[in-house]
C-alpha cells in the first residue's frame, strides 16, 4: 500500500518531474564557492522538490480522491514521507556524485576523506529533518494555498539567511577553516559526531512524522 501511495504522489506532480531533473545543474553551479556545501544544499533542493505533491493536491483536490479508496490517512502521510525520504537520499547521492567535480572548478578546493563525507552527510540530515518539522506538519493541517508562507517559504528565506550569512562568516580570514575545522573534529570523533546528528535527526523527523499524523487526521475536506 505505502508502494502505492508513493507512487500516486509522484505520478500525480509529474508537471513538476522535468524541473526535477535541472536539480543537478542548479547544485553544480551553487556549489562553486565552497564544495563542501554542495552536499547540504543539494538536501535542501530536494526536501523542497518533495513539497510539489501538496501544491498538487489542491490544484486537482487530489485529498478527496485518495479519501475514497481504501487508505487511511495514517497511508498517506506515511507514503509522503516516504516520498520525501527518497528525496533526501536522491539528494545526498546527487551531492556526494557532484561534489568531486565541482571541486575542480570551484573558488576554493578541499579536499577530504570518506570519513568527511559522512559527517557532512550526518549534518544534512539533520538539516533535512529540521525543515522537514517546519515544513510538513503545516502543509499537512492548513494545505499548501493557505500554509505555504508558514511551511515554505518561510523556511526557505530562513534557510537562505542563515546559508548567506555563514558563508560571509566563514569568509572573514579567522574564521575561514571553521568548516575545516568541523570536519576534521567530526572525522576524529565519527561514531560520536556523526552518530549524535543522526540519533537527533531522527528524533526530529519522527517528532514532525507524528505531529504531521495528529494535524490531518483533524484536518476537514
Amino acid at each position: 500500500m505505502m508502494t502505492k501511495m508513493i507512487a500516486l504522489d509522484w505520478r500525480a506532480m509529474k508537471v513538476y518531474q522535468i524541473r526535477g531533473l535541472l536539480l543537478p545543474v542548479f547544485i553544480f553551479f551553487l556549489g562553486f564557492y565552497s564544495p563542501l556545501l554542495v552536499i547540504p544544499m543539494s538536501v535542501f533542493m530536494f526536501l523542497s522538490f518533495s513539497i510539489n505533491p501538496f501544491a498538487v493536491e489542491e490544484k486537482g483536490e487530489l485529498n478527496n480522491l485518495y479519501l475514497t479508496l481504501p487508505v487511511s490517512r495514517k497511508s498517506i502521510v506515511t507514503g509522503r514521507y516516504l516520498l520525501s525520504l527518497i528525496m533526501l537520499l536522491c539528494g545526498i547521492v546527487t551531492g556526494t556524485l557532484l561534489m568531486p567535480l565541482v571541486n575542480k572548478f570551484s573558488l576554493s578546493k578541499w579536499y577530504i576523506g570518506i570519513e568527511g563525507y559522512i559527517a557532512i552527510i550526518a549534518l544534512s540530515c539533520l538539516l533535512y529533518a529540521f525543515l522537514n518539522l517546519f515544513m510538513f506538519p503545516i502543509l499537512f493541517r492548513f494545505g499548501y494555498n493557505k500554509g505555504k508562507f508558514w511551511g515554505f517559504y518561510l523556511p526557505v528565506v530562513l534557510f537562505a539567511i542563515l546559508f548567506s550569512s555563514y558563508v560571509g562568516f566563514s569568509s572573514m580570514p579567522q574564521y575561514s577553516t571553521l568548516t575545516l575545522d568541523f570536519i576534521v573534529f567530526a572525522s576524529e570523533n565519527l561514531l560520536l559526531v556523526s552518530g549524535c546528528l543522526a540519533a537527533l535527526a531522527t528524533v526530529i523527523l519522527l517528532l514532525s512524522y507524528l505531529l504531521s499524523l495528529k494535524l490531518y487526521s483533524k484536518r476537514d475536506f
